[in-house]
């Protein structure tokens, strides 16, 4: 990856055992106490932001949205008002 110039600082409040445990893992993993910070806000991010855009259907829901697909005209005044609509996820 391509090192880019930080330019933003970040500060936070730690508990001396949050702080404890904080430097052991950065030291296990061998990268200093700020990467340790970035790299786990970033893992932490990237998943709450993929989380929002997951949907997850049970067997009964999956086979009405495969039925929607296989016959849209059943469902096309209700598509139409759908997409008229602003999205409720960020694109």
């Amino acid at each position: 990856m391509a090192s880019r110039a930080r330019s933003r600082r970040i500060e936070i409040r730690v508990t001396d055992e949050e702080r404890v445990a904080q430097e052991a893992a950065a030291e296990a993993l061998g990268v200093t106490l700020s990467e340790f910070y970035r790299q786990a806000a970033r893992a932490s991010a990237e998943e709450v932001l993929a989380e929002r855009s997951r949907v997850v259907l049970d067997d009964d829901e999956a086979a009405r949205f495969l039925d929607a697909l296989d016959h849209p005209e059943r469902f096309e005044d209700g598509l139409r008002r759908l997409a008229q609509r602003p999205p409720v996820l960020p694109s």
